[in-house]
């Protein structure tokens, strides 16, 4: 109905009900709906800011730690385990097949005097191991460890000779020794196993690829051996020992070529 009381016609009426749609279309925020915001870009790496892969290392040894194992702490602490052999060939006087110094009975009391006379030169702070066989079977006699030197001499004055030599049984145990403490000290320090012996022995190229596996280095001294012994060809340092004074040498050369370590290289990074 208009102002004056008259009745719209039917196109005012479709007129104004447009204009009413039109309104609240407007006002309930109808309509196209505004361009949504563009994501912010992340900055990609060009080739001058991009972090390199770190550089393959072949002598880097991956282990993953025990958890039954000490969690331990990084240290720079010196390893040396021994690998003594006293098998029946060791009760050979020392003139037998080689020369050899006539001051001793037999291979063995020899080699005890050359052990005993290297150890007057390793420091204090060198943990030691020994692993032996002999009359009475092979074993660990001595575990890797420090201040366990006394220990140590007692367990080599008390070899006797016997038996045969399963040195590639000793240098996979050996290994393992080391490679555990090598967890233990989360990857620092120095790791070596030392053979003396002066026999023959089966397998010796499989336990050396084992040691070499874990990147551990055998340095072997040699006392009256073959020159086809597998250990020269094998070990990283060979050392032909063909009288006591040579063994004890040779021993102690293992030892200069450790190399010397300075703890403030590391607390300064």
């Amino acid at each position: 109905m208009t102002a004056d009381g008259s009745i719209m016609s039917i196109p005012h009426l479709r007129f104004c009900a447009l204009l009413l749609v039109c309104g609240c279309l407007v006002a309930c925020g109808g309509g196209s709906a505004p361009p949504a915001e563009e994501a912010p870009k992340v900055p990609q790496p060009t080739p001058e800011t991009a972090e390199a892969p770190p550089a393959s290392d072949p002598y880097r040894v991956d282990i993953v730690l025990d958890e039954s194992l000490d969690a331990g702490e990084a240290s720079l602490v010196r390893n040396f385990y021994f690998i003594f052999d006293g098998s029946g060939s060791m009760a050979r006087k020392p003139g037998y097949a080689c020369r050899g110094d006539q001051r001793f009975q037999n291979r063995l009391e020899g080699a005890q005097w050359a052990v005993r006379e290297f150890l007057t030169k390793v420091p204090d702070d060198v943990n030691l191991g020994l692993y032996l066989f002999d009359t009475r079977g092979e074993r660990e006699v001595v575990p890797l460890g420090n201040g366990n030197r006394a220990q140590f001499l007692a367990a080599v004055d008390g070899i006797w000779a016997g038996g045969g030599t399963p040195l590639a049984d000793g240098i996979r145990y050996g290994t393992d020794r080391l490679v555990e403490q090598y967890k233990r000290q989360l990857g620092y320090g120095e790791y070596r196993l030392v053979v003396v012996t002066d026999g023959q022995a089966d397998e010796i190229p499989i336990a050396a690829q084992y040691a070499s596996r874990y990147g551990v280095p055998i340095y072997a001294i040699g006392l009256c051996i073959e020159e086809d012994h597998p250990l020269r060809r094998h070990a990283v340092s060979y050392r032909a020992a063909d009288s006591f004074s040579d063994l004890a040498r040779g021993l102690e050369e293992t030892l200069a070529e450790l190399p010397s370590f300075d703890a403030t290289e590391f607390e300064a990074e």
